[in-house]
């Protein structure tokens, strides 16, 4: 289990990439359950135990995976999928893991007068490193330069956040 870790750590360094995983639907439903775990870690601050929360958390699953499967059967790469999304899940829980503190710190600070800009400041950071990271993720998949990998990252970015913007108004 060291040794995935490992992999997914010099995957978010931009060491290895997907086709350094094993292909194997245990590390795909593992990575995918720690996905989901520290999504729901961030999550649950705004929206407590609630079905909002679950609604959430499933839309950004279900988003993730079905845009990473029409995007490699778009461009016949259809065999990557599991470790691709093996490494999008694995590398996601990764870099959330460093998201936690500086979401706890930043509500811990925001009801005060003084502005959240050093958790702020990470939090942006962090996020700007999971574009890169699902760039060359998605580069490597698509065997395609990092630059189209990044695009295709930050356009996933966005469709992610207008998804999960459409999931959330129906409820609030």
């Amino acid at each position: 289990m060291l040794a995935i870790i490992q992999a997914y750590f010099y995957i978010a360094l931009r060491r290895l990439g997907p086709e350094d995983l094993p292909d194997s639907g245990l590390l795909l439903l593992v990575s995918g359950v720690a996905y989901l775990l520290m999504q729901m870690v961030v999550a649950l601050p705004f929206y407590g135990l609630s079905a909002q929360l679950v609604l959430v958390l499933g839309a950004d699953l279900l988003l993730l995976t079905l845009f990473t499967w029409t995007l490699l059967r778009f461009v016949g790469q259809s065999g990557r999928f599991g470790r691709t999304l093996s490494a999008l899940f694995g590398t996601g829980a990764l870099l959330t893991l460093f998201v936690v503190p500086f979401n706890y710190w930043w509500d811990a600070i925001a009801s005060s007068e003084a502005a959240p800009l050093l958790p702020a400041m990470a939090i942006l950071f962090i996020i700007v490193w999971s574009l890169i990271v699902n760039g060359h993720i998605l580069a490597r998949a698509l065997s395609a330069p990092f630059r189209f990998g990044v695009l295709i990252a930050l356009g996933y970015f966005f469709l992610n956040y207008f998804v999960l913007l459409q999931v959330r108004s129906p409820l609030s």
